[in-house]
């Protein structure tokens, strides 16, 4: 069935200590959203970019909706899970069930925010994940209110952050071309076979990459990334302004590899598992 192409929507990274992670973050120059705390029992900070985002979670304790999370916790954390868009989080969870695919029901929950004038908002949400996704949790979140996470003193960040850009995700090598099939039809988007070991879905204005772990150097350009079992080894964020990031992250000592004039990566030990590639936009 031919489906519209869902718009990616954020990357869940999942963090033993939360106060250890936003510390490291904001020393990345990313701004946080002041910590959140779900319906559900799972606390959280966001880092707001122009239309994605990506959110540091920590869970409280187990239970039904979050066990896939803690279970990721309990093993030191990382980046476990994709989110595209949807306007109707049920809709969407029908048509894939309609395909074939086993997803959960649909949940809704929510968590407070907090704005700058001091009133607090109930920001609301409806997902439908699939748990045995490749490589990682999938899931499709129906954001209720965008209008409280989207917001002006959130979305300006000290190293440029403008955009998720690739989410790379490795997968044994059996299994790349099956992965990126699964992927290109859950979201609808776009598949190009690159290499025997390396495939790309385009999601809108963002990409995914499936790759093996032996391919991981050519499809990231660098042989700093690595992963060895399955998930989201790195992501790729487009920055208006490489040289004070660079900066900050001198000033701060964070330790990075400059890739060429308009790329650096920011190594998976100094960002809660997971490898942050910034490319300088236009």
């Amino acid at each position: 069935m031919a489906t519209e192409p869902e718009m990616f929507d954020h990357a869940v990274v999942v963090c033993p200590d939360l106060d250890a992670s936003a510390q490291a973050w904001r020393r990345l120059g990313f701004t946080l959203t002041p910590r959140g705390y779900h319906t559900l029992g799972s606390q959280n900070h966001c880092i707001m970019l122009r239309r994605d985002y990506i959110e540091l979670l920590h869970v409280t304790e187990p239970n039904s909706s979050r066990q896939y999370y803690w279970d990721v916790q309990t093993r030191g954390g990382g980046c476990a899970a994709m989110s595209c868009k949807s306007a109707d989080a049920f809709a969407t969870a029908a048509r894939l069930r309609a395909s074939g695919w086993h997803t959960s029901d649909p949940i809704e929950f929510s968590r407070p925010v907090r704005l700058d004038d001091g009133s607090e908002h109930p920001a609301t949400f409806r997902v439908t994940a699939m748990d045995d996704a490749p490589g990682a949790r999938y899931f499709v979140c129906e954001h209720r209110t965008p209008e409280l996470l989207w917001r002006p003193e959130w979305m300006s960040h000290a190293n440029g952050a403008q955009s998720i850009a690739t989410m790379f995700l490795v997968v044994a090598p059996a299994l790349v071309d099956a992965a990126a099939r699964a992927y290109a039809e859950l979201t609808g988007g776009e598949l190009t076979q690159l290499s025997e070991h390396v495939c790309s879905l385009a999601l809108d204005d963002a990409t995914l990459v499936v790759s093996t772990p032996q391919a991981l150097a050519s499809a990231t350009g660098t042989a700093y990334v690595r992963r060895d079992r399955p998930g989201y080894a790195a992501i790729r964020l487009r920055t208006n302004d490489l040289a004070a990031a660079r900066a900050g992250w001198r000033a701060e000592g964070v330790p990075t590899h400059d890739l060429g004039p308009r790329e650096t990566l920011v190594p998976a030990d100094a960002a809660s598992g997971v490898a942050l590639l910034f490319e300088q936009q236009g």
